[in-house]
């Protein structure tokens, strides 16, 4: 969920647009561009840990992969160990309702709807809130968590309309030695075409920097191994070099477009703190 945060700032920042307002009275424009993901084992979609040193599994850092697709869309995918058990790292992952105090950019999670059927399967909806600098962008997603395939899928609900033109992604959580888990993180998101894709794979490889530390860090936290915050100074170096690689790009790619105040206006408050 943090990668779509800061992935959709990002490209906001760059294009300059504004959203259109969120709606739960009005459906969707489309019922889907992107294709969905299935509950099913990661090597599925090709993605695997092969030649990857458990070490590096284990840094505390996420593994980070780029895919290509046939379909031209890029695959964003974050792959890292976790030092607890599955059920503890899922009993984050699902805990939606407290998202905005582990989600960094994640100002509301608000359930809306839930559903459980007999075989175990969990269906959850939710109204996303997340901002960065000046900006804020909501959204309404359907997950579903099936814990007998380990997996957990989610997508827009297309029932209502939402900021986010299409999103879907995946989780999957399998249990490795010493009570480690091992969490995957894949997602795929539609950027406009105008964006080189160069620009492309730094935006998403920026984005899914977040997507499993933030489950890494409050899974230690809740097996009471500590798991602290990022530091303040750090986050805000961090988001001042999204707003100014997005005004980058915008003046490479743009040059006839205004920019944008509020980014720049964005820049410098991070900047003075």
């Amino acid at each position: 969920m943090a990668a779509r945060a800061a992935l959709c700032f990002l490209v906001l920042y760059v294009c300059g647009a504004d959203a259109r307002g969120a709606d739960a009275s009005k459906p969707h424009p489309h019922q889907g561009i992107l294709q969905k993901y299935e509950r099913q084992p990661p090597k599925k979609y090709g993605i695997s840990v092969d030649g990857i040193p458990v070490e590096r599994l284990r840094s505390g850092k996420p593994v980070l992969k780029v895919l290509s697709l046939k379909s031209g869309f890029k695959r964003a995918v974050s792959i890292q160990d976790v030092p607890a058990p599955p059920d503890v790292v899922w009993g984050r992952i699902m805990d939606l309702d407290n998202y905005p105090k582990m989600v960094e950019g994640c100002t509301k999670c608000a359930v809306y709807r839930k559903k459980r059927s007999l075989s175990g399967k969990q269906q959850v909806w939710a109204k996303y809130r997340i901002c960065a600098g000046p900006f804020s962008m909501e959204y309404f997603i359907e997950h579903t968590y099936e814990p007998s395939k380990n997996c957990m899928t989610f997508h827009l609900d297309y029932e209502r309309l939402s900021e986010f033109s299409d999103t879907v992604g995946y989780w999957y959580v399998e249990r490795v030695e010493d009570g480690w888990s091992r969490v995957y993180y894949s997602a795929d998101s539609q950027l406009p075409s105008w964006v080189p894709g160069f620009a492309r794979d730094k935006l998403i490889q920026q984005a899914l920097r977040q997507s499993t530390s933030w489950v890494d860090r409050h899974a230690q936290r809740a097996m009471g191994k500590g798991g602290a915050e990022p530091r303040p100074l750090l986050r805000r170096i961090k988001q001042a070099g999204a707003v100014a690689l997005a005004l980058s790009l915008k003046a490479r790619f743009l040059p006839g477009v205004q920019p944008l105040k509020a980014p720049r206006e964005a820049l410098r408050r991070l900047l003075r703190k």
